[in-house]
């Protein structure tokens, strides 16, 4: 159920903890102000975008199953959650610093570009450290650094990279005004700070996602997420899959409406997620919004997802992890071109939930490693009395 991390999930999580490395280091040479929003740095060209209040999640129990415990003597008797500094390699930095890197960020935004590498992303943090703490990392990681990296100012921002890695490919991490970090490679980065210091447009002026947002944050409730992602489907990407999926349905026959639901599925224009997660004894709700470029298209989208809601229903495995009470709260509702999905369940219990399925995981793997090692070599062919085997042929 749950599966190896993204490539681009690593890539945000390993992001700040270097935006947290890089401001532990270089963040006692500049005086910034009060503030400083992750969101004013993603640039108006962005396919998704996604703000994350980790200060807010740090109260949900769900934090500590992901995350783990804030403290290092905690976190060593605890199982190794899914994203802890071990997990992600980070542990000597934790162990340097005497804390999680990832515990000091308050607010997170990441950007992912419509066009670029594979696995290309942006990054942009807000932290908090004291004095204390700024003095003993920076001690502790400066001798590491060997002089491989150089700063230079951009704008507002005095930019971090490793001068030994190629332009268009080294990684590179800027620290602004209120504590603002950003990290990323290649032209995104640079759109990013430029965004950031409003030499260029940023997402407030995308019209798309700033009208996705605003709908999730409407509602009762909703004004202020602990996560809200929003992701705009280029129609030139959807025509493409159109067009090579088209041709698969056709050549199946499709007489179930498998065409007309596929139209439904890649008439979606955009998709937004907002995600609340409350503290221990409250709940996590989640909603799931779709913009649709036709009323009918929306309906044969409804018509898949209340299908896909009563067979998860009807799985046994699904509710004896503990996924029941989450599986009966979804609820549908289209108007117009759009769909709304919400759903939410018990903090404690999602949290205990994903515990068990993390915890069957890491036994399974373990399980899998230890049979592949306890597995007897393979014998060689015996030789029947008066038999000769031939040597193996040379490959070529």
């Amino acid at each position: 159920m749950i599966g190896a991390l993204s490539q681009r999930a690593r890539v945000v999580i390993l992001g700040v903890v270097g935006a947290v490395a890089a401001f532990l280091v270089f963040g006692g040479a500049r005086t910034t102000r009060a503030t400083g929003d992750p969101f004013e740095a993603v640039p108006r060209d962005s396919f998704l975008v996604a703000t994350v209040n980790l200060a807010e999640l740090r109260r949900s129990p769900l934090y500590e199953v992901l995350f783990g415990k804030d403290s290092p003597a905690q976190a060593a008797k605890a199982d190794v959650p899914l994203l802890g500094t071990r997990a992600l390699g980070i542990g000597k930095l934790a162990d340097a610093c005497g804390f999680d890197p990832l515990s000091r960020v308050e607010q997170l935004a990441v950007a992912v570009p419509e066009e670029g590498d594979k696995g290309e992303l942006g990054m942009a943090a807000r932290v908090t450290v004291t004095r204390a703490e700024l003095s003993k990392c920076t001690e502790s990681l400066a001798g590491q650094r060997g002089g491989k990296v150089e700063t230079k100012d951009v704008g507002s921002f005095v930019v971090v990279e490793d001068s030994a890695a190629q332009e268009t490919a080294r990684p590179r991490l800027a620290y602004g005004r209120g504590g603002l970090l950003v990290v990323g490679r290649g032209a995104w980065f640079d759109a990013m700070l430029a965004a950031a210091d409003r030499k260029k447009p940023g997402a407030r002026e995308a019209q798309a996602h700033v009208a996705m947002r605003s709908s999730l944050t409407s509602r009762d409730g909703w004004h202020a997420p602990t996560v809200l992602v929003s992701a705009l489907l280029p129609r030139s990407l959807r025509d493409r899959l159109k067009s090579e999926m088209g041709a698969e349905l056709s050549a199946d026959g499709a007489q179930d409406g498998s065409q007309h639901v596929m139209a439904g599925v890649l008439g979606v224009s955009s998709v937004g997620v907002a995600l609340r997660a409350g503290g221990s004894g409250q709940s996590i709700d989640a909603a799931v919004e779709l913009v649709c470029d036709t009323e009918e298209g929306c309906a044969a989208v409804e018509k898949l997802i209340l299908e896909k809601r009563f067979a998860w229903s009807k799985e046994l495995s699904l509710r004896m992890v503990g996924l029941g009470p989450l599986l009966d709260s979804v609820e549908v509702k289209r108007e117009g071109t759009r769909i709304r999905v919400t759903a939410g369940a018990s903090a404690d219990t999602l949290a205990a939930t994903l515990e068990r399925v993390l915890r069957f995981t890491a036994r399974r793997g373990s399980q899998d490693r230890d049979e592949r090692l306890d597995a007897p070599a393979p014998q060689a062919p015996k030789a029947e009395p008066g038999e000769t085997i031939p040597a193996p042929r040379p490959s070529h």
